[in-house]
């Protein structure tokens, strides 16, 4: 089990902003989101697919729309195909193959193919989630659960009454709250186990543990008179 410390727990405020607007992207909270331990990744692979400069101004425009009746309707169509590649991203690990078109208004200098954004990113996407299943040849789901059949997905009430009872919860407010209550929000205000933060099981590669060194030889008996 991991436990989430002040040190572990993400305070940087574009990373911050990324995960809520990302919220609206997904359907999941940003508590979900953190705890995929792909935040981070996923922010730079978008910075490096679109440009900084143009992830902030879908960033912008997007908490815009949010604020309107229209909603996504608001946003242009290069806005929309990068939405779609968010999600995309978040959903399955990869990065997609984005429309001619918006490749072309974004002068990328990459190859616009369908990449994964890590060997790690593939069993964390949000896909899996959606219905209790799990990442084949990544995550075993344990013994003998494929004998019991998936659980039933929630009807329309019961999302309802599960987001009602998510926004009377303190915790789930104080990591899912809007960037600008967020970025408010005091140290220490929310118990650091509650509080999203990155996988430290995953922080370190098993190909940068160093190996265990080697047992001492055997004292060499002493010859019998």
């Amino acid at each position: 089990m991991n436990v989430l410390t002040d040190d572990t727990v993400p305070t940087d405020p574009e990373l911050r902003r990324f995960v809520d607007l990302s919220m609206p992207l997904t359907g999941f909270a940003g508590y979900d989101l953190h705890g995929t331990g792909m935040a981070r990744l996923y922010l730079d692979t978008a910075r490096r697919q679109i440009g900084a400069d143009r992830l902030t101004a879908f960033l912008d425009a997007w908490q815009q729309a949010l604020q309107t009746p229209e909603g996504p309707k608001r946003l242009s169509p290069l806005d929309r195909e990068i939405a779609r590649a968010l999600a995309y991203l978040w959903y399955t690990g990869g990065w997609p193959r984005l429309a001619p078109a918006a490749h072309a208004a974004l002068r990328r200098e990459v190859p616009n193919t369908e990449s994964v954004a890590s060997p790690s990113s593939y069993p964390e996407g949000l896909v899996w989630r959606t219905f209790a299943g799990h990442p084949a040849g990544a995550k075993p789901p344990g013994f003998g659960t494929w004998a019991l059949e998936p659980p039933p997905l929630p009807t329309e009430e019961e999302i309802r009454e599960e987001l009602r009872a998510a926004a009377e919860d303190p915790a789930v407010q104080a990591v899912s709250a809007p960037v600008a209550f967020q970025t408010q929000l005091p140290a220490g205000s929310v118990p650091a186990h509650l509080l999203p933060g990155p996988r430290l099981s995953r922080a370190v590669p098993p190909s940068a543990v160093p190996a265990a060194a080697a047992p001492p030889d055997p004292e060499p008996e002493e010859a019998s008179e």
